[in-house]
């Protein structure tokens, strides 16, 4: 089904954050604060870590709010909302609350807005690896 997102707000919401062994971080769920609308969230942090690990660099992260997976991390904000915005206008079955599950007609369409948007970030996407 192809989404809208017209309505950010902004709200405490949990997310399945990566195992880091260079930070010697778990796997583990956590809650964060960020915006929402729709099936996605956006939070400060990246796939292992909520917040800003520094003064420095920033890292969002673009989360799959059904399957509180993260998919995207970007420098701003506003770019993870702009990523959400084009994903949502895919034809797929946001609503499944698994991550595989999010199938249908508009997925080679997906694919290409996600590795479009993945070319901006600067840390891991879906648990890749560096």
């Amino acid at each position: 089904m192809r989404l809208t997102l017209t309505d950010w707000h902004r709200e405490t919401f949990a997310v399945h954050l990566q195992a880091d062994p260079v930070l010697s971080l778990p796997e583990r769920a956590e809650l964060v604060r960020g915006a929402l609308s729709g099936p996605f969230g956006v939070y400060a942090g990246t796939p292992s870590t909520a917040g800003h690990q520094s003064n420095g660099r920033k890292a969002y992260t673009l989360v799959h709010m059904p399957s509180q997976m993260a998919h995207l991390t970007l420098p701003r904000e506003g770019l993870c909302r702009q990523a959400a915005a084009e994903l949502a206008g895919c034809d797929l079955a946001w609503e499944s609350a698994w991550v595989l599950g999010v199938v249908g007609p508009g997925m080679e369409d997906a694919r290409e807005v996600y590795n479009r948007w993945k070319s901006w970030g600067h840390r891991r996407s879906w648990g890749e690896r560096r």
